[in-house]
Order: structure tokens, then C-alpha cells, then sequence
């Protein structure tokens, strides 16, 4: 709940006691009028309306002046959901007696701001923060109201999208249905539908389902269940999907062996098959509610929503970072993301840059407001920004999915309340709240040998910054992986898998494809089978290693450690450029840099020799700047 959601409630009820207590004392003498308007308060407690609105319009027909009657018959409509009869009352009031009760303006104000009369809105607000003698509490939510009535009448002024589509009846129906997860190609949807029973909120059966469907002929199919094994009859919800699909992160709540009272779990897609989940370690679960995990592309950073103690109001974003395989102790995103309300559902873009996620602390358009937050060079994020009308309207729009090529976005949003609560709408993103752009490298991982696919372990490597910029396992079945590139910037592909070289190779983004398809092939380790190393890198007619060559070279170290009898004869290479002894005694320097390096990284020097060949044996045309940068190299060879 949020402040101003509390002080709202404090408000409204201090207003109906006042009036129960006082205004048939002050506005009338009549005892049949009374009589009927007391009739008329015990209805209005227990919630009876129709019986409240007898019984008022019984105490005004004895008298019609009685504004007392009136206010409560505003109270009795506006708690009824009967907007227009409740404005006709409480006009009626301010126009007869203004002053009587002077929390009636704000009433005003909060009712048409809810029928959207933006203008009339603002000059209630105005005319009750003007009378004297309002405390600050009351002040306030006023305010709140006011600046939100200025900020809906500007947004819907200035639409940002000109359509929002819900999608068809297969995918939303008389349930609750929340977005998750859509593929690049479109045509792979995952979402969550939450089922209330056949007694609707009353009933005690309320689960949520992890549903996915597929489309065909431009249309969505009958949605089909995912199976997660050993979690029957449990509760659990609050799923998303990593950027390529292939790992499951999710709410399970109240589950043996958990932390508190919903933890984070995961589940990785094997065999077409997902996993038995596990719990996500302590320090990033916590002893309170944990929920709507997102995972960055580099497989790296979590961003989810808490309600552990350090918040700064109900629900916070935090985020855990994931170091030499350990998950740190959540640290809160801080106050440019959460307020003093409840922050929900974050979706940190596949370019780590760009975080999406809803919140009712902050002035927008309805409830819960969907919006976008961008991180700076420094690590910090500024202000979350409203993503704008009509993504936001005046009900709840809750959580959002980014397409990777940030063209088009699927929302939930109980803006439509026709079949079910929460619904599935789609849009296409306006280029100022889109995220940054990305490349995507679609590639296939198969045994050089044999053609057959590889289950491996796929890092993206910045070169200049040496960050890893995306992390992902090729399918067990098709050797298929899909990994996040940026444009402009030169990276080292590393592919490993264990019995194999680990494959090392370099990749330009050049930002004129968006879309790089690419099959690699592994070198199984056996006697005499060879590597190259292509991310290996020294200055011209130098033989110091070069900083961005360590990513390659702890892969490298990391092979040897997990294959403690392998022995490896480095062998360096260069290309045609220099006369022929340079070239030699520079290959041989740059080979022994290397086997040095893997010596100082406690690599037994029993295990590792040198040879340098100089520009002897090229593997390209020497002609080209492109064949000398092949013929330049670095190759291990099993011994």
C-alpha cells in the first residue's frame, strides 16, 4: 500500500465518523428525518447500499435541507461505484452550502478525476487546498490528487501509441493472465494464468499456472500447461524466462526448505524438458517475500522485487550480483526506483541497460503505472519515467516483456474487465522508451567430427571492455543458442564444453545485420588434435600480452585445470609481414609469453612446451589485412 494510498483511507474514514457524529445534530430538527438517516448509517456499515439509499431518500423527503442525508448519500453512491449519482449529490452540497463539509471538494475531485473530467478535477482540488484550517495529512493527499488530475489530463492530451491490441480469447479469458515471456521470432508466448475456482475470490483453490502457446497461421493455439516436475499442488507464481527462453526463474511460496514465506526458484530447459527446480541461494532469497525475478543477458545481475527490511516503502526492486559463481547479498536499487509504495515486476532488457517495472508510488495515471528507468555510466539509474497514455491508464497495467528488438511490447492490464481482471494487450514501442539496440547471434554448436549437436556453454566477451556481455547454453538436442551482441563493437566467442577445445574466435557486429547466423565446431581433446587461439593479442613486433587476451587465456587455464593429465605444446604463429628470422624469433617469444602466463596460474611447466613456426604454415591468404589477421594466431595442440 502506498502513502498516499494510507493517508487516503485514514482521510476517508475520519470523514465518515465526523458525519455520523455530527451532521444530523447541526442540519436538521426533524426526528423522522433522523430517524430514517440512522436507519441509514447502519445499512451503509454493513455495506447494504440499497437498503442505505431507501432509507436517505426517505430522511429527504422528510427534509429535503438535511445535508447531512446528503453527504451520506454521496458516501453510499461513491462506495457503490455509482460515480454520476454520487457527483449530482456532492454538486448539489458545495452549491448549497459549501463550507458545511469541506472534505466534500476533495470527494469531488477524486470522482472526477475517476470519470476523467480532468479540468473539474484540478479546480476541486484547488478549491479544497485553499479553505483553512486543512491539516498536512489531509493537505497532502490532496495535493496527490491534484498533480495526478495535471499529469492525466497532459498524457492523454499526448498519447504515445496509437493502438493497443488485446490478444484473442485462446490466450485471455475469465482468469487473470500475465505476460512473460515472447520468442524473437514471435510466435512463442509464455504466460501465467491465475485460476480462482469456481467460487471466483472466495474460493480456497487459487493457483497459478505457467501456460505456453504457439501460433500458427498468424493465430495463437489453446494454451497447454508447463510441466515442472516435484512441484504438485504447490504454490508458486511470479515467472519469467531468461532472453533466450532456456532458464526459468520463479516465486515458490511456503515450499519445504524455503527461506521465507515465497522464495525464488530456478528451472533450466533440457530435452524439451524443464528441470526439477531449485532455490536460488540465501542473501539473495531472504526470510521475507521474494518474487518476479529478471535475469540479465549476461546471466550476471538479478533484479526482483522484496519486501525484506532496508526497503523504502512496501515492495522494492533489489538486485544480486553473481560473482566467481555466487550469488551476493541483495543491495536495494534505491530511491530513483523505489518509493515509499510498492514497486513490482521487473524486466531488465536483454541490453542491461534499459529496466522496465510498475509502481503506485509514484503520480500517473491509474494504480499501478508501468515505468522505465535507464542505467548511466556510473551504475546508476535515473528517475523511473512513466512510460505514458494509453500504455498507463486509470486501472492497473502491471508488468511488461520487451521484444529483443525493442520494436514491440506485451503488457498486463486489468483495463478490460469484460471477461476476466488482468489481460494480455500488445503494442508497438514508441523509439523514445524503446531500450537500446542489440544484435543477435543465432548460432548451432556441433562435434566437428561427427555433425553431431553439443550441448555448451556460449560467453560473449566485449574485447574492449573485456565485460561479458552475454551468457547461454546451446540446446542439447539441435546445438542451438542464441546470444546478445551490441553494434559497433568487436567480440570473443568462447564456446566450451567439457572433453572438447573450448572454441575461440572473434566477431564483429557491425550493426547492418541484426540478426547473425552462425555454426561453430568443437575439436574433440585426443593426441594430436589442435585449437586455434584467435583472442590472443600483442602489439605490433611485441610479445607482451595484451590486456584483452585474458578472458581467452583463463579459458584456456581453466581447461587444463579440469584435464590434469593433458599436456599441450603452444605453438605461435605470425603472418608474412618482416623478414623470415624476425618472424621466427617473434613466434617463438609470443609462444613462450603464453606458456609463461599458464605457468604464473600454478599450470605445471611439465605439462606445457613452446615451438615457433614463424610464417610458415598460413591458414589464409597473406595478401589481405583480413588473411594476415588469420595467419596471426596462437594454437594449442594436444601432445
Amino acid at each position: 500500500m502506498n502513502f498516499a494510498k494510507s493517508i487516503s483511507i485514514i482521510f476517508l474514514l475520519s470523514c465518515t465518523l465526523g458525519l455520523f457524529a455530527q451532521s444530523y445534530t447541526f442540519s436538521t430538527n426533524n426526528k423522522k428525518a433522523i430517524k430514517y438517516y440512522k436507519q441509514a448509517e447502519g445499512f451503509y456499515r454493513g455495506m447494504d447500499y440499497s437498503n442505505a439509499e431507501e432509507a436517505l431518500q426517505k430522511s429527504l423527503q422528510k427534509d429535503e435541507g438535511f445535508i447531512g442525508a446528503m453527504l451520506l448519500l454521496g458516501d453510499v453512491y461513491r462506495d457503490w461505484h455509482k460515480n454520476d449519482k454520487a457527483i449530482e449529490v456532492y454538486e448539489n452540497i458545495v452549491a448549497t452550502s459549501p463550507l458545511f463539509f469541506p472534505a466534500t471538494h476533495y470527494f469531488l475531485g477524486d470522482l472526477y478525476l475517476e470519470e476523467d473530467e480532468f479540468n473539474k478535477a484540478i479546480e476541486s482540488f484547488k478549491t479544497f487546498l485553499a479553505l483553512e484550517g486543512v491539516s498536512p495529512e489531509r493537505a497532502l493527499l490532496a495535493e496527490f490528487g491534484y498533480e495526478k488530475a495535471v499529469f492525466r489530463k497532459q498524457a492523454t492530451k499526448n498519447p504515445v501509441v496509437e493502438k493497443i491490441s488485446k490478444l484473442d480469447s485462446s490466450i485471455n479469458t475469465s482468469q487473470k493472465e500475465y505476460i512473460n515471456y515472447v520468442n524473437e521470432e514471435g510466435n512463442y508466448l509464455v504466460f501465467t494464468i491465475k485460476d480462482s475456482g469456481p467460487l471466483g475470490l472466495l474460493s480456497s483453490s487459487i493457483r497459478e499456472y505457467f501456460m505456453e502457446s504457439r501460433k500458427k497461421n498468424d493465430v495463437w493455439q489453446k494454451p497447454e500447461v508447463i510441466s515442472l516436475p516435484s512441484i504438485e499442488n504447490q504454490n508458486m507464481g511470479g515467472m519469467n524466462l531468461s532472453f533466450d527462453g532456456r532458464q526459468m526463474y520463479f516465486s515458490g511460496c511456503n515450499w519445504p526448505g524455503g527461506f521465507g514465506s515465497c522464495d525464488i526458484y530456478t528451472s533450466r530447459l533440457r530435452s524439451k524438458k524443464w528441470q526439477k527446480p531449485e532455490i536460488m541461494p540465501k542473501g539473495l532469497n531472504s526470510a521475507s517475500w521474494d518474487s518476479q525475478a529478471s535475469i540479465s543477458a549476461d546471466g550476471s545481475k538479478m533484479y526482483f522485487t522484496s519486501r525484506r527490511k532496508g526497503g523504502k516503502g512496501g515492495s522494492d526492486i533489489w538486485m544480486s550480483i553473481k560473482i566467481d559463481g555466487r550469488w551476493t547479498r541483495a543491495i536495494n536499487l534505491g530511491d530513483s526506483i523505489n518509493t515509499s509504495g510498492d514497486e513490482m515486476a521487473p524486466f531488465i532488457h536483454a541490453d542491461g541497460q534499459t529496466l522496465y517495472y510498475s509502481s503506485n508510488g509514484t503520480i500517473g495515471m491509474g494504480n499501478f503505472d508501468l515505468l522505465i528507468s535507464r542505467k548511466l555510466p556510473t551504475g546508476e539509474w535515473t528517475k523511473g519515467k512513466n512510460l505514458g497514455y494509453p500504455i498507463n491508464t486509470k486501472d492497473n497495467d502491471l508488468n511488461i516483456f520487451i521484444s529483443l528488438d525493442g520494436s514491440k511490447a506485451w503488457i498486463s492490464s486489468d483495463r478490460s474487465r469484460e471477461k476476466g481482471w488482468f489481460d494480455i494487450f500488445s503494442f508497438a514501442m514508441p523509439e523514445e522508451i524503446r531500450p537500446n539496440k542489440i544484435v543477435t547471434l543465432n548460432g548451432i554448436v556441433l562435434d566437428s567430427s561427427t555433425n553431431k549437436a553439443l550441448e555448451t556453454t556460449v560467453e560473449i566477451t566485449d574485447l574492449e571492455s573485456s565485460e561479458l556481455s552475454s551468457k547461454s547454453v546451446s540446446d542439447i538436442n539441435t546445438g542451438e543458442f542464441l546470444s546478445v551482441l551490441f553494434p559497433q563493437r568487436k567480440y570473443a566467442v568462447n564456446i566450451s564444453r567439457k572433453g572438447y577445445f573450448f572454441y575461440s574466435g572473434t566477431l564483429e557486429a557491425s550493426g547492418e545485420n541484426n540478426d547473425i547466423q552462425k555454426t561453430f565446431k568443437l575439436i574433440k581433446i585426443k593426441k594430436g588434435a589442435s585449437a586455434n587461439l584467435h583472442n590472443i593479442y600483442f602489439d605490433t613486433d611485441k610479445w607482451d600480452i595484451k590486456a584483452e587476451s585474458l578472458p581467452e587465456l583463463n579459458k584456456l587455464v581453466k581447461l587444463l585445470k579440469e584435464n590434469p593429465d593433458l599436456k599441450i605444446l603452444i605453438e605461435g604463429h605470425t603472418d608474412k609481414s618482416g623478414k623470415d628470422t624476425h618472424n621466427q624469433q617473434l613466434s617463438e617469444k609470443r609462444a613462450k609469453a603464453v606458456m609463461e602466463f599458464l605457468i604464473s596460474k600454478n599450470i605445471s611447466g611439465h605439462r606445457l612446451s613452446f615451438k615457433g613456426f614463424g610464417a610458415n604454415k598460413p591458414i589464409a591468404d597473406n595478401s589481405t589485412d583480413k588473411g594476415k589477421s588469420l595467419n596471426r594466431r596462437t594454437v594449442v595442440r594436444v601432445q
